[in-house]
């Protein structure tokens, strides 16, 4: 069996904005039923749109699947929610549906895999029949989510069929189209008020429910006084909201269980039917007149909130000396150093870990811009919960995408893709120490390593090019080698070394013979030519420690420290092998040549560079001199 984290069966659990309380909870039944399965899990988890406005970082996520070693996956759960982006929902569905493991949707009906559903029908039906049998009311309105959305469809459907079986018109007082969220409740609040205020309204929703109570509200109408509301899904937000919700609960725990008893089912070769639908429960609170509050449970709950509040600020305050933090960073082990510092303000975790891609040479992904996932990564941050602990050496494979766990528990890792743009720097893996997941401050703190990231890119992209300037200031292009400029620097930096310790040093000076006739009967490309080859043939002499460079177009310097006769006379040994090799092999119609002078003494007699290079140019001279009065005789 090819496990994935330990011995024990792993199950993907794709799903976007665990920050929701919904999700929250959903994730923290899923771990406990995993653990009484024995399941790993490996929780997905994709950031989304950012708010109402930002979806550029959620538009990139979609590269997180391009990692999933999904036929190591056991199981998947498929949270698709229409939290997820159209685009990214998509990518889900047509990359999960190859998978041979069976694969659960949960939230939105989903034809093509086994499905976990709430009958919101029954809701919506025994929410209708409570105001009309328990309340007597006859005049009632109703707030749809988005038009078109599988929810709404099915929970107006509810509506009108409970109102007509009711002998109620189907349309009540009124039909509008909200949003799921809090964006029209003003609208809504405006439009029951011109049609006037009805007895109750319906809402699809706890979300839009709180905002038309706030929105009537703020219009002098009362609720429940003047008018009961009603919403759906038992949000948190209903239930500390005031007047409390009244609400169609359904219990998070149950699908959690149920998706994975499906799965578990399939494991062991039993037959499921594709959908299993899940009861809901009808809470009457106060919003329609129900279960008034208690002061006592009013007073509690709000004293809850005022410590939230009090925490949720303390949070914040390190959240923003973390962000001035990591805008100061310069490399990864600074980054490493400010989360250990700050981390504390998104729940207790166990491990943390951060991947970041690397090239089969082990360039890493904030050294240079990779614009897909790579197969390979290292260890970038590597923390416990006591705080950074040592990161272990090498590359791993994506392939593997944890270290391999030891011990008989069960594990849950929640993974999340870090990217800027379209720039991929790696990923993510967090383990907690209980069941609770983490809250909104992780995404925060995974969106600041981003940001982060990409700045460390663009610093070490700058310190690239700073070097390869600095290396095109001291280097001659024609040969590679060092310019005046680089060898004047390197050669001083010798010299100041050696003078520390009593030693002879050589400075050796050499010049093409007879570079003007190549240039004037060859052509000047032939000239450089042969200036290159002559540059190379000097580097490969230099196996003593020497500094070499062209200073000048047919001039070549070389400082030798901690010199001798001997190595002075290996040095033109090589140096007349060298040219003597080119010439034989070269197919050239000139030969290459070149004098060489070579002054050996102690540095310590010396007070500069400059001194000791001006005697080695004049040996250099002599041996032009006596060469050319060797040439003449010859003639």
């Amino acid at each position: 069996m090819n496990y994935m984290i330990n011995s024990h069966k792993t199950i993907g659990v794709f799903i976007s904005g665990i920050d929701w309380e919904y999700k929250k909870e959903l994730c923290r039944s899923l771990n406990m039923a995993a653990r009484g399965f024995g399941f790993n899990l490996l929780i997905f988890s994709f950031i989304g749109r950012i708010g109402e406005k930002y979806d550029d970082y959620g538009r990139y996520e979609d590269r997180l699947l391009d990692i999933i070693p999904f036929e190591r996956l056991d199981g998947i759960i498929f949270e698709n929610s229409n939290i997820f982006s159209d685009d990214i929902r998509k990518k889900i569905h047509r990359r999960i549906a190859k998978c041979s493991c069976p694969v659960v949707a949960i939230s939105q009906p989903c034809e093509d895999f086994y499905e976990v559903l709430f009958d919101n029908k029954v809701g919506i039906t025994e929410m209708v029949e409570h105001f009309t049998k328990h309340h007597g009311f006859t005049r009632i309105g109703y707030m749809s989510g988005i038009e078109g959305h599988p929810d709404s469809v099915e929970r107006l459907s509810a509506f009108k069929a409970a109102m007509k079986k009711n002998g109620l018109p189907e349309e009540g007082e009124g039909i509008f189209h909200g949003d799921f969220w809090y964006g029209r409740g003003g609208e809504a609040a405006e439009f029951f008020i011109e049609k006037g205020v009805p007895q109750a309204i319906i809402c699809a929703n706890d979300h839009m429910a709180v905002s038309l109570c706030s929105e009537l509200e703020k219009r002098g109408v009362r609720v429940p006084e003047d008018v009961c509301i009603s919403g759906c899904d038992g949000m948190e937000e209903g239930k500390i909201f005031y007047p409390r919700i009244s609400t169609i609960e359904r219990k998070v725990s149950d699908t959690a269980y149920a998706a994975l008893s499906v799965i578990d089912d399939l494991l062991k070769g039993k037959k499921r039917d594709r959908t299993v639908i899940l009861p809901t429960r009808n809470c009457y609170g106060y919003s329609c007149g129900c279960a008034k509050e208690k002061l006592r449970d009013e007073c509690i709950r709000r004293n809850g909130i005022l410590t939230g509040a009090r925490t949720f600020r303390y949070h914040i305050y390190d959240t923003e000396a973390a962000m001035l933090e990591m805008n100061r960073v310069s490399d990864i082990d600074q980054i490493a150093d400010t989360f250990a510092r700050y981390c504390c303000n998104f729940g207790g975790f166990e491990k943390f870990f951060l991947f970041a891609y690397c090239d089969e040479k082990g360039t890493v992904s904030y050294e240079t811009a990779f614009d897909s996932p790579m197969v390979q990564t290292i260890p970038a941050i590597w923390m416990d919960m006591y705080g950074t602990s040592e990161r272990p050496e090498g590359i791993f494979s994506v392939y593997d995408l944890l270290p391999e766990e030891t011990g008989g528990e069960t594990s849950c890792y929640y993974i999340s893709h870090l990217h800027f743009g379209n720039h991929c720097f790696g990923y993510s893996a967090i383990k907690m120490v209980s069941d609770e997941p983490f809250n909104e401050f992780y995404n925060i703190w995974l969106l600041n390593i981003a940001v982060s990231l990409e700045s460390l890119l663009h610093k070490n992209n700058i310190r690239r090019l700073m070097r390869e300037l600095e290396s095109e200031s001291i280097h001659d292009k024609l040969t590679g080698m060092l310019n005046r400029r680089g060898f004047e620097k390197n050669a001083q930096t010798a010299f100041e070394k050696a003078r520390k310790t009593p030693c002879e040093a050589a400075a050796i000076v050499i010049d093409m013979d007879r570079l003007k006739h190549i240039n004037d009967v060859y052509g000047h490309a032939e000239g450089d030519l042969a200036i290159k080859t002559l540059g190379r043939i000097i580097s490969s002499c230099c196996t003593e420690n020497e500094t070499a460079g062209r200073t000048g177009g047919d001039e070549f310097y070389i400082f030798a420290p901690d010199y001798s006769p001997e190595k002075a006379e290996r040095f033109r040994k090589r140096l007349n092998e060298g040219l003597r090799e080119f010439n034989r092999t070269g197919n050239k119609p000139y030969t290459l040549g070149a004098s060489c002078g070579i002054y050996l003494a102690p540095i310590s007699e010396y007070a500069s560079l400059e001194e000791l290079l001006k005697l080695g140019d004049e040996q250099m001279y002599a041996v032009k001199r006596e060469r050319r009065m060797e040439d003449d005789l010859r003639r």
